[in-house]
Order: structure tokens, then C-alpha cells, then sequence
């Protein structure tokens, strides 16, 4: 199961990882087999790993009660899943809640702070990883792309020289005619196969900037 999922191209594994998500935390045997066996230890899957990670949850004194638990559990997914991290990277998946601790109210509002530590899969891009994505805009500047959460750009100067800026064409687009077929188009909606050359990491986001001039690299067909 494991080595099925390493084969699969990185758009295909980030579309398995949201659909593994839950709000009840899947069980014990779902989890082993998205993750293979030792799914306790981080692991890199292209740019996913399952990770520890630690974060405060601040609950209203009405949501204190029996049900605490519950609630925290549900705070804590729709706190984190879909978030982004400059430190984690996109959190896609919570797959275990290890612990928290007892509550300690804060002076005055009630509030009461619990921390919470759990596993999760994240997608974290590195340099020099290829992978597939959708071309969303193109400019003369070059074209924006998306590869699930993480936005792309890829200059003209990362393009191969053969291909040139149609702003004639609707919508716009880079058009190659190196053969007699039909002539190569990148445009929006586009499916690309691209290397990333570069990320930059803020608080809560992640961009990066890619090339397809490269061997292998360019529109998937």
C-alpha cells in the first residue's frame, strides 16, 4: 500500500491525503495503511511527513463539562486542518491526538487555555523536487500555477526558449510550434509538469517558484 502510494504523482497523493482527513479521526487500521507500518516515526513521502506537533487551544467556559474532550477535539481540527505553517508547512491531516493537558483558566475571562499534542501528515516543498501542477494565469511575466494549497510561479526566463507569449490568443498563453502537429499551449487550466528552484517561507504561507526548462519537464500530455 505504501509503495503504490510513493509511485503515485504528488498531485494524486495530495488529493488521497485530504480525502484520508476525517472530523472522527479515522481508526488504527485505515491510518497504518495510508502511512505503512512504523507510522509513529516521521516519514517523507516526496514532500508529505507524519510529524509531532504542538498547539494552544484556548475553550469558552460554556464548552467545559463532560464533553470537553469532544470539544477540544473538534476545535483542534478545524483549527488546524488546511492551515499553513512557515515552520510545518500545510497541515492536511490530523491522525492522532496523543494528549492534552488540564486546563488552566485564565484570570478574569474565564478562559481556559489546554495544550494539545498530536500527529500529523504535512506538505512541505523542498528545492529541487518535480512535481505536476495546474497553471491557473499567464502574463507576459510568465504563469502562476498550484500544486493543491502551494501556489507556483514560473518566470518567462524558466521556459524554454521555443516557446513565446500568444497575447492574441484567448485566454492568453505560451504557444510552441516545433513540429506539424498541433502547437504546444500552456494557458490556464494547463497541466504541467514543473521543478521547484526556490520557496520562501512566511508565518502562514508558503510560495514558491518553479522551471520547465529542463529535460522531462513542460506540459503533460
Amino acid at each position: 500500500e505504501l509503495l503504490g502510494f510513493l509511485s503515485e504523482p504528488c498531485v494524486q497523493r495530495v488529493d488521497r491525503l485530504y480525502s484520508a482527513a476525517s472530523p472522527s479521526l479515522r481508526g488504527g487500521a485505515e491510518r497504518e495503511a495510508l502511512l505503512g507500518a512504523g507510522a509513529g516515526r516521521a516519514r517523507a513521502a516526496c514532500m508529505f511527513f507524519h510529524i509531532p506537533i504542538e498547539r494552544e487551544l484556548l475553550l469558552h467556559p460554556r464548552l467545559l463539562g463532560p464533553h470537553v474532550t469532544e470539544h477540544l477535539k473538534e476545535k483542534l481540527l478545524a483549527t488546524v486542518e488546511g492551515s499553513c505553517s512557515g515552520r510545518h508547512g500545510y497541515i492536511i491531516s490530523v491522525t492522532e491526538i496523543v494528549s492534552q493537558t488540564k486546563g488552566q483558566i485564565r484570570e478574569g475571562t474565564g478562559i481556559t487555555s489546554f495544550t494539545m499534542k498530536f500527529n500529523a501528515i504535512v506538505f512541505r516543498p523542498f528545492k529541487g523536487e518535480v512535481l505536476d501542477a495546474t497553471v491557473t494565469k499567464v502574463n507576459k511575466m510568465g504563469f502562476f500555477a498550484e500544486v493543491g494549497p502551494l501556489p507556483v510561479f514560473v518566470s518567462k526566463h524558466a521556459i524554454p526558449a521555443d516557446m513565446t507569449f500568444d497575447q492574441n490568443s484567448n485566454p492568453a498563453s505560451y504557444v510552441s510550434q516545433v513540429t506539424d502537429e498541433q502547437p504546444v499551449r500552456i494557458k490556464p487550466e494547463s497541466e504541467v509538469r514543473l521543478r521547484i528552484v526556490g520557496t520562501h517561507f512566511d508565518a502562514n504561507e508558503i510560495r514558491a517558484i518553479g522551471t520547465i526548462r529542463d529535460d522531462y519537464l513542460g506540459v503533460v500530455q
